[in-house]
């Protein structure tokens, strides 16, 4: 797996770059995996937690736990845009995280 997303301009970043931010801003020791594309994420930590950052068809920013089927009961799921900036993103993704992770 590359280390590095492709490179981005005028503010755009991709879902791994969002899954990157959010685990800085989680407890304990987390992973972020870019996923195909870089357009998904796998989120791990060392207890064996699994969840998936990803965009759905109509451009939502989803969290998923890990073995789940997506839906829009099994997930987070945000309207933001590139406007609202990589920090907003990151915040909602471990926020989902922080929800979840207690059902998992």
């Amino acid at each position: 797996m590359p280390h590095n997303s492709p490179t981005t301009t005028q503010g755009q970043f991709t879902v791994w770059a969002i899954a990157r931010a959010a685990i800085a801003k989680l407890d304990g020791h987390w992973n972020a995996e870019p996923g195909p594309w870089w357009v998904s994420s796998d989120v791990t930590d060392t207890e064996g937690h699994s969840f998936t950052v990803g965009v759905e068809d109509g451009g939502l920013l989803y969290v998923c736990p890990e073995g789940y089927a997506f839906d829009k009961n099994t997930a987070f799921m945000y309207h933001l845009t590139k406007d609202n900036g990589l920090d907003a993103a990151a915040e909602a993704v471990a926020d989902a995280i922080r929800r979840l992770l207690p059902l998992v």
